[in-house]
Formats: structure tokens, sequence, C-alpha cells
């Protein structure tokens, strides 16, 4: 994706939004809130942290990437990160707090990067899930995502055996 991409896309105008009935606000991540953003990876990932301050830091500074923060007060909720390209998107994170899973919010989340896509006329966005994480699949796939291909030992299980990462897409142009 790299040098070319279509700048509207990484453009958010922040907003007030309702999900099941719960208000929160949607605004688009700054590099100021990298430690706010480690911090919500860290409690989703039981402690771990798959990306580091490097990796975060630079993905925000991307000029063809959007993060976007749901927030119910000052509270973090979820996050999505979406990188677009001329013709095709790719999500890089998606995370919701435990303690507000299963709520709507992760395709809340999704569906609003998904949006973005299609108003940008992108043919297409991927992303990659650890194979074994069935139940992130599964909201996936309700969303239109279908399997793509595998990449083996794509996740480092810190120590333990390395997971398979499936990469699934969604193709934005199929008629529903």
């Amino acid at each position: 994706m790299g040098l070319f991409f279509k700048a509207d896309l990484v453009r958010f105008a922040p907003r007030a939004v309702s999900v099941n009935g719960q208000e929160y606000s949607l605004r688009k991540a700054t590099a100021d809130e990298l430690a706010q953003l480690l911090l919500l990876e860290k409690e989703v990932y039981a402690g771990a942290l798959p990306w580091n301050e490097q990796v975060f830091y630079e993905e925000l500074l991307r000029r063809d990437s959007i993060y976007l923060l749901l927030r119910q007060g000052d509270y973090l909720v979820g996050a999505v990160g979406c990188r677009f390209g001329l013709h095709t998107g790719h999500v890089t994170f998606l995370a919701v707090v435990p303690d507000r899973q299963n709520q709507g919010l992760g395709t809340y989340l999704l569906k609003t990067v998904l949006d973005q896509a299609k108003a940008g006329d992108l043919r297409s966005v991927t992303l990659e899930v650890r194979a074994e994480n069935v139940r992130a699949q599964a909201l996936y796939r309700r969303l239109g995502f279908r399997d793509n291909f595998v990449r083996k030992n794509y996740y480092s299980n810190y120590g333990r055996r390395n997971s398979d990462g499936l990469n699934m897409i969604c193709d934005l142009r199929k008629k529903n």
C-alpha cells in the first residue's frame, strides 16, 4: 500500500455514537494516545503486547492509516486500525476491553472502517487473525469476510509454539 492511498479515507470527524443503547464517542487517535492504546492491548491480550511501543507509534504516524478510539466518557473501550491503499484496505488492529466484549462494539468498529473503505471505492479489505481464534473469525464472517490463505507461524507466542495466521478478505463490491 505504501505511498499510494486515498487521503480522504484517513480523515475522520469525531462523533457521538450509540451502540446497543449505550453512548460513546468515536474519534481518530493521535500519537499522544500511544500509552492508552498499549494499555488497551495489554488488557485485551492478558498482559502480552503483540505490538511493542515502537510498532504502534509508527502505525499512528503513517499517512495511509487510521486508528479510531471508542470511548465511554474517559474510558477507552475499543479501537480499530486500518491501512488504506488505492484499491484495498487492511485491518491492522481491533480490540475491545474484555468486560465490553459481546456487546456489538467490535462489530461497530469493524463496520466503521469497512464503510470508510466502501466510501473510497476500495475493492476489498483484508485482515489476519490467529487460526485458533474462532470467536473473532465468526465475527469477521458475519461481516462478509471469507478465508483467503494461511500464514504459517505468523504469530509469536512468547516461547511457546507459534500460531498460524488466517488471512481473511472481504469483497466490498460483492452484492449482498
